[in-house]
């Protein structure tokens, strides 16, 4: 608690001079040189399950554990010319009075820790952007970047996370054209080890790729379509196959994403993606989707829209055959695809949703989302926790459990943001049998302020 109460007493300082700095004095819009900050509390409690472990008794932890979030970002960006864009954040993440150790978040596959609360000052935006190379619409971008394209479901920087999910270092070039676009890139990604500054250990993934953007003007309905490929490595032999040999992960992703805003109030967006290669020595034969179908009612004042979705993730059919059919939802987000409570991967999984959202004014934003959900094979794990809610008989049944989540977000004056949420999950049958009958609530305050001032 005394890192949490210095904190405190260095926001009593520096508050003040934010709110003079946003008073008009400066402006950051026009500027060469800006400088600019990020502050974010998140207060969240959880009752009958962590971010491992689903239940009133989990092996690590706490199973009704309240805790305190905070983030802080600083840096600056220099534009020196129209087409020049340097870039240096840096970023601190902390967490106060969590009972789930650090220990919990040592990922076996990294031979580190890899941990979503807390990393103590690390590059956040490190990069150099230049734009119409070779006189060509061709931007060039290389250092530490988040890479995330579309409803951040394939390529997602995951913010909602304390520390993020998905930071890279990589170059990227992007070719834009009317109607359209094509990225190319290779990095890799960052891995959150709180006591080490990131340049001094090893990455997460390797991958390359290239992502598209396609309107498509001659059709009905001015559709876009999206085709993508991207490669997900790592060479450190640390993967177990179905044989119990260990070996690297090898694998690729080839896909298409198709959507339409407001054809006559509707809206569309479908997603596939298949995953091939090799982990360890099984063959990689696995695959994902998701259907969205929405409609918005615009004469309604609240402007209320109504969507559901499904979401499925393959699953492996039989842990003893050699062919690896879980599907790994590739460089994703996922706090907001999958239930708020955090308790679903894109991994053999069904999910079936129903949401209602209305933003009555600019200011005031609600959603209400309903889930259901389902393992996509029997014999594969809950990734809550593979290795504790898994039953390879597949007696344990399919059937997971249902989630109500509430989020309510309040665009305040002077660049303050509070976000409020409630979410309640109701065990069913493989929860029940391989973890809790019982069922879990979850609730989070948030609070965020940014802010940005130009001195040339």
């Amino acid at each position: 608690m005394k890192t949490f109460f210095k904190t405190l007493a260095l926001l009593s300082v520096i508050l003040p001079f934010l709110g003079f700095l946003d008073s008009g004095i400066v402006r950051a819009e026009e500027e060469k040189l800006t400088f600019g900050m990020n502050i974010r509390f998140r207060y969240e409690f959880q009752d009958n399950f962590n971010q491992k472990y689903y239940g009133d008794n989990p092996k690590r932890g706490s199973s009704d554990d309240g805790f305190l979030l905070g983030r802080f970002r600083a840096g600056f960006d220099y534009r020196p010319s129209q087409n020049i864009h340097l870039a240096l954040w840096m970023q601190d993440s902390e967490v106060w009075d969590i009972a789930l150790p650090d220990s919990a978040f040592y990922k076996g596959t990294f031979g580190m820790e890899h941990n979503p609360n807390k990393d103590r000052w690390e590059l956040w935006d490190a990069y150099l952007e230049i734009k119409e190379l070779f006189d060509l619409p061709l931007t060039f971008k290389g250092g530490r970047q988040r890479i995330y394209y579309g409803n951040k479901r394939i390529f997602g920087p995951g913010q909602w996370g304390n520390t993020g999910r998905w930071i890279w270092d990589a170059a990227k070039f992007s070719y834009k054209f009317k109607g359209g676009f094509v990225d190319a890139y290779y990095g890799r990604t960052l891995l959150h080890e709180p006591g080490e500054f990131s340049l001094n250990h090893r990455h997460g993934f390797e991958s390359a790729g290239f992502y598209s953007h396609f309107e498509l003007p001659g059709s009905l309905f001015n559709i876009v379509i999206e085709p993508f490929f991207m490669t997900k490595d790592d060479d450190h032999n640390r993967y177990k196959g179905e044989d119990q040999r260990m070996g690297n992960l090898d694998s690729y992703y080839l896909g298409l994403r198709s959507c339409r805003k407001d054809i006559k109030g509707f809206d569309y967006d479908l997603t596939y993606i298949s995953q091939r290669g090799d982990f360890a020595h099984d063959d990689i034969e696995a695959y994902g989707y998701h259907l969205l179908l929405a409609y918005n009612f615009k004469k309604i004042s609240i402007k209320p829209r109504v969507s559901i979705e499904y979401s499925f993730g393959s699953g492996d059919s039989n842990p003893t055959d050699g062919d690896h059919e879980t599907f790994d939802g590739a460089f994703g987000a996922r706090d907001k695809m999958y239930g708020r409570m955090n308790l679903f991967h894109w991994k053999n999984i069904k999910d079936a949703q129903i949401n209602l959202e209305i933003k009555p004014e600019k200011w005031f934003y609600l959603k209400v989302e309903f889930h259901k959900f389902w393992l996509a094979e029997r014999e594969d794990a809950w990734y809550l926790n593979a290795r504790e809610y898994r039953d390879k008989s597949g007696r344990s049944g399919d059937k997971v459990g249902k989630e109500l989540d509430i989020l309510a977000m309040f665009n305040l004056p002077k660049k303050n943001q509070i976000q409020l949420g409630f979410g309640h999950f109701w065990p069913d049958e493989f929860a029940k049998k391989k973890a809790s009958h019982k069922q879990a609530n979850w609730i989070f305050f948030q609070w965020m302020y940014k802010f940005s001032w130009g001195v040339l």
